[in-house]
């Protein structure tokens, strides 16, 4: 008899969970960052667009995966010829994204950080036969019980050591948003080479006298500071990382000082092209003479 209960008693629960599982989506739901939780456990894939340091950084709802629009789809599979107006045109390589989104007849949730590229990936995949595909919207409206916190400050980037020197520079070029300036004369780097990813920013031939003036030799007064209009039109955003070269750290570390006077708070003196052993040197000709009129 106990038995017979038991068995009874599972059965009833069986059926019980069966009532509470999340039906199938047909494609034809309106599925928002309102409801979106109740949709969770729906059987269907949950893609989030946006880059992987924006997760880390605002947070992110449990149970969705990244396929990061700008780092992997955009370039690869698609092609954005008119901005966020999805045409035919903009499909690259349709078997990428098949391989990607998997099979055509499965619900697929968007979501992105305002819903706008949620939006053109769901017409790129209806486009493409897909049948059940929804743009859920953007990440910042959501105000449901599954969210992961971020921790308001990842970029993405990698640490930055105490010190970057001509000996480890090479593992931090081509930072996102960082400019890198070779503080040499123009003829000086064509002749003796330079690293790729620099760009000529003369200290002798521009910055000195437009500027800056050194009224002390090479200790930087910030009586020294001609036009700071200059400096930042030549040196950008001062929460930007700065790298500074010349031929022996000099000049870098003059500019380094007088940048800092005005509020930069990321430059770093790298030191000279003497010192330098790395893989990324653009090699010069020695017999080369710049004449500048």
């Amino acid at each position: 008899m106990l038995k017979k209960i038991t068995l009874a008693a599972l059965a009833v629960l069986f059926a019980a969970s069966l009532s509470f599982a999340a039906p199938a989506l047909t494609g034809k739901e309106a599925i928002t960052m309102e409801n979106i939780d109740g949709y969770l456990d729906a059987p269907a894939r949950f893609i989030d667009l946006r880059n992987y340091a924006d997760l880390m950084n605002g947070g992110a709802i449990a149970g969705f995966e990244v396929v990061p629009f700008f780092q992997y789809l955009e370039g690869r599979g698609l092609v954005r010829n008119n901005g966020w107006n999805f045409s035919a045109a903009d499909v690259k390589d349709a078997a990428l994204l098949q391989n990607v989104f998997g099979p055509k007849d499965q619900a697929i949730v968007l979501i992105c950080a305002s819903g706008t590229r949620a939006g053109y990936v769901k017409a790129a995949l209806d486009s493409l036969g897909y049948a059940k595909v929804y743009n859920a919207g953007g990440f910042k409206d959501y105000k449901g019980a599954r969210k992961i916190l971020g921790d308001g400050a990842y970029a993405g980037l990698v640490e930055l050591p105490a010190a970057i020197d001509m000996g480890n520079i090479d593992a931090y070029l081509g930072r996102p948003g960082a400019k890198y300036v070779d503080l040499r004369n123009a003829g000086d780097v064509y002749k003796a080479g330079a690293i790729d990813g620099f760009v000529n920013v003369s200290f002798f031939e521009y910055l000195e006298g437009n500027a800056l003036k050194r009224n002390t030799g090479w200790d930087f007064t910030a009586a020294d500071i001609l036009s700071k209009d200059i400096l930042q039109n030549v040196f950008g955003n001062k929460k930007r990382e700065i790298y500074l070269m010349c031929a022996s750290g000099t000049r870098a570390g003059y500019v380094k000082a007088a940048l800092e006077s005005l509020g930069y708070s990321k430059v770093y003196n790298i030191g000279g092209i003497k010192d330098y052993k790395g893989k990324n040197k653009v090699l010069g000709d020695e017999t080369f003479t710049l004449a500048l009129k």
